[in-house]
């Protein structure tokens, strides 16, 4: 008899998952059911009764059971024997970024009746009823995916279950027509009808449904847990208002990141510089996430499989940064035949195909190419005049020689070109052209090992050009071209050595060619705050854009930068993992040899220690308290070293993060998380105080405090969206003897309110709020005369001393999808600044500074678009 099935495990991390206190990335292989335990029939179900018992089950890294609790109850006698069979269950562990990780699944145990007894044999044997077999796979409608878990059940007796990819099988079943149902927690049920013939093997295909899980909880975690850490779900954040279908995007509406002008792809966080903020793709280093205005990301969003931000407080296995991180994780390319989709709409063009080569070796590529140049000028005044134009590129190639290993090769590339003219018959014209890029080749090799631990390899090399650039404002040119040829390694190993105690150790190496060309003003005018605004034209001195020639100088130099760090942590758990405690320690080797073979060559190195610790401990099953303090080293940016714009002797940035905080799950789809942070920033890099010393010193400091908040409603019923708010104040000092002001991204309110809901007939409508305090700016308070130049210069006032207004904006979005069989067809209109709100982003001044006028950002812009998906 058999009164269960294996199949019904929903461990599918796709969908109802609900990050866990450690805020998870999703997982990049669900656990599977390798060994099923049938439960013992309790006396209290009669034979023709059926009972379905809902239970969690905890799975560790190994694969084993460690939990099985009751979600929904069937009877005590039922539960007691179902709870028992499961904990008996083994698993093949879930795997996330190719490491097994513990997670928690929902799983269905059904006790089904007793099939009937066959009828008696009459007195003479009759001849056995022709029979045939009948094999197929089940596929979810629109995108072809192979759905495991599935029972099949034919004539409402045989009971078959699809494995790992789809397929399931009958020997022999009665010919003639035969009824099957198809049952699956995560798919709408299906019943049909085939009809078999004799001595012919019968193949069908099966497209069903998904269905919607409210119950479902997945909880996996990342080898180092971080204290403040944010997972999100792509098929969610996908449909977000404002990020048109882009589920990078969506980092930009986390609390803790403040708002850069004209919305431009900047990430700001917890009060630092945007540069501060280091990204990574599969481990490795890429300068830019966002196209032009942030309306784009850099990486095609279907080749991501979880995107993680962490915004402070940050553990030991990334450094060189004093800001958060934001590590997206790529997927594995379909090995279950050829998919791929095409997109079009006002901004750009985007394709992408993926698939098996062979059993072992799978391929994706993708492609972007913009036009918003020809569209954006419909939607802004004459005055100014944007022509952006931006592609990238991504393909992939991965190879599973055996279960336990990996081979991935990886390239990418990204590129942007933009020019700006403002003109007015009252105002100075603005001109300025940029052009920035990056290729990438990632190459890794991830391993397994026999006791539950793993061993990455990853090496890059990559060939960016950060910055080149030219500007004319008020009679001043600026020109900069800069190109850099890096590489990098990274090794880590994470092994499980107790229940107890888990051990990560590792080294990251960060090398580069770095040259640049630049010309401009040296030294901006002695006594001003570093990284003062003229309103907003970037973090630039006073002066930069003064319209005075004094100190224009031209140079070309060479830096090579070296950086090595090898890092260990521990991870101890005590009273069943209620409590974490984390050490970790990180020493990073600096290094810049700069100028070589002249005679103003240089060679620098530095060590810096950074210890830092991390705690986590579960108060009840829904509260949880979090803290981390550490330490933070970054480098100077090479371009800072140049002897005529910068200090060669520019020392590492330091920094100490504070960080403490809380998590509620006030239900299983609903999470409030609470932080406050403190963060001290020394030797930053600011203008020298006097006419004699260094055009850049490491003299500055900052400090940067507040706290965030983030309620979060995980897809439930069709709703899904969040509450973000962060209150915060971000100050710096240039010199000992100046006094704190206010900093370029000091922002006090970071207000973001976004949701979505699903409707029926395959609509999805969604809106998203966002007030923010205005950037703080030094404003020009009178003007002179410089006779020589025949231009006007202006006088400044107390740096940081005025605001620009609130920025309001509320974005719309409405998504209609067609799914057929094998394809889906959907349209959308993604409508930002639906109020026409005109949003101040910066100040412009007439010739002679008496006449001011705000640069509005993006007007009301409408983006519809058609997507297909096969």
């Amino acid at each position: 008899m058999r009164s269960a099935s294996a199949a019904d495990a929903d461990a599918d991390a796709g969908a109802g998952a609900e990050a866990d206190a450690g805020a998870p990335p999703p997982l990049s292989k669900p656990p599977r059911l390798l060994e099923f335990v049938e439960a013992e029939r309790p006396a209290s179900l009669t034979e023709d009764q059926r009972a379905d018992v809902v239970l969690t089950i905890d799975v560790d890294e190994r694969g084993h059971v460690a939990d099985v609790t009751v979600a929904q109850s069937a009877g005590a006698e039922v539960d007691r024997a179902a709870v028992a069979a499961a904990r008996r269950f083994t698993f093949e562990p879930a795997e996330a970024a190719g490491k097994p990780v513990p997670v928690r699944i929902t799983y269905v145990y059904h006790f089904l009746p007793k099939p009937p007894p066959p009828p008696p044999a009459p007195a003479e044997a009759a001849p056995s009823a022709p029979t045939a077999p009948l094999v197929g796979i089940v596929r979810r409608k629109g995108d072809r995916t192979p759905i495991a878990g599935v029972a099949v059940i034919a004539r409402g007796a045989t009971r078959v279950v699809t494995g790992d990819d789809g397929r399931f099988a009958f020997d022999a079943l009665p010919v003639g027509p035969t009824e099957l149902q198809l049952r699956s927690p995560t798919t709408a049920p299906v019943d049909t009808t085939v009809t078999l013939t004799a001595g012919k093997r019968m193949e069908m295909t099966v497209y069903v449904d998904s269905k919607e899980r409210y119950a479902s909880v997945v909880r996996g975690r990342r080898a180092l847990v971080e204290t403040i850490e944010q997972s999100l779900r792509q098929d969610e954040i996908k449909y977000i208002p404002g990020t048109q279908g882009d589920t990078l995007k969506a980092v930009q509406n986390l609390p803790g990141v403040a708002r850069a002008p004209f919305g431009i792809g900047l990430l700001p966080v917890w009060g630092s510089s945007p540069a501060d903020t280091r990204v990574f793709v599969d481990g490795v280093n890429i300068p830019t996430l966002y196209h032009f205005g942030g309306l784009r990301s850099t990486v095609n969003s279907e080749m991501v499989d979880g995107l993680t931000f962490v915004p402070g407080g940050y553990q030991v296995d990334h450094g060189l940064g004093l800001g958060g991180i934001v590590d997206v994780q790529t997927r594995t390319p379909r090995s279950d035949g050829l998919h791929g989709y095409g997109q079009i709409d006002l901004l750009d063009g985007s394709l992408m195909l993926e698939g098996p080569l062979t059993p072992k070796l799978s391929f994706a590529v993708a492609g972007r190419r913009s036009w918003v140049d020809q569209t954006l000028p419909y939607f802004t005044s004459n005055t100014l005049q944007l022509s952006p134009i931006y592609w990238d590129y991504q393909a992939r190639l991965t190879y599973r020689p055996r279960p336990a290993d990996s081979i991935s090769a990886f390239v990418l590339g990204s590129d942007d070109r933009l020019n700006v003219l403002a003109t007015s018959k009252t105002m100075s014209a603005t001109q300025a052209a940029s052009h920035t890029y990056f290729h990438r080749g990632i190459l890794s090799w991830t391993h397994r090992l026999s006791g539950g631990g793993s061993f990455a390899l990853t090496s890059s090399i990559g060939y960016d050009v950060p910055l080149q650039l030219g500007i004319d404002f008020g009679g001043v040119t600026t020109s900069l071209d800069a190109h850099s040829l890096g590489y990098s390694t990274r090794a880590v190993l994470d092994l499980p050595l107790r229940p107890w105690l888990r051990l990560d150790a590792g080294v990251d190496y960060e090398g580069s060619r770095y040259a640049q060309s630049r010309a401009g003003v040296a030294r901006p005018p002695v006594g001003g705050a570093a990284g003062t605004s003229v309103g907003g034209f970037g973090e630039q001195s006073p002066g930069s854009f003064s319209g005075s020639a004094s100190g224009y100088a031209a140079e070309s130099m060479t830096v090579y930068p070296n950086h090595v760090a090898p890092f260990l942590a521990g991870e101890l758990s005590f009273f069943g993992q209620r409590l974490t405690i984390t050490p970790q320690l990180r020493m990073q080797a600096i290094s810049f040899v700069g100028y070589p073979g002249t005679s103003d060559s240089f060679t620098h190195a530095y060590v810096t220690i950074d210890p830092r610790l991390t705690m986590r401990a579960r108060v009840t099953e829904r509260v949880a308290l979090k803290g981390a303090l550490g330490l933070y080293s970054q480098p100077p940016s090479p371009e800072t070293l140049s002897r005529v714009f910068g200090n060669p002797d520019l020392r590492p940035l330091r920094a100490t993060h504070y960080v403490l905080g809380s998590d509620v799950d006030i239900t299983s789809t609903l999470r409030l998380e609470l932080a406050a942070f403190w963060k001290e920033m020394s030797n930053l890099i600011v203008p020298g105080a006097g006419p004699d010393d260094p055009v850049l010193t490491n003299e500055g400091r900052g400090r940067a405090y507040g706290g965030e908040l983030l309620i979060r409603q995980q897809l439930w019923r069709n709703l899904f969206g969040w509450a973000a708010y962060t209150l915060s104040r971000s100050e710096r000092r240039d010199h000992a003897d100046e006094a704190w002001h206010r900093y370029l991204y000091d922002q006090t309110h970071i207000l973001t309110l976004l949701a979505s809901y699903r409707l029926p007939l395959g609509f999805q409508v969604g809106g998203r709020f966002r007030y923010v305090t205005g950037d703080p700016f030094t404003p020009v308070v009178g003007a002179y005369y410089d006779s020589n130049a025949d231009i006007y210069s202006p006088i400044f006032g107390a740096p940081f001393s005025a605001r620009l207004p609130a920025f309001t904006q509320l974005d719309l979005r409405v998504d209609k999808i067609w799914t057929f069989d094998r394809w889906r067809i959907s349209l959308y209109l993604d409508v930002q600044n639906v109020t026409r709100a005109t949003n101040a982003e910066a100040f412009r001044y007439s010739f002679d500074f008496t006449v001011t006028r705000p640069l509005a950002g993006l007007p009301l812009l409408p983006i519809g678009g058609v997507r297909g998906d096969f």
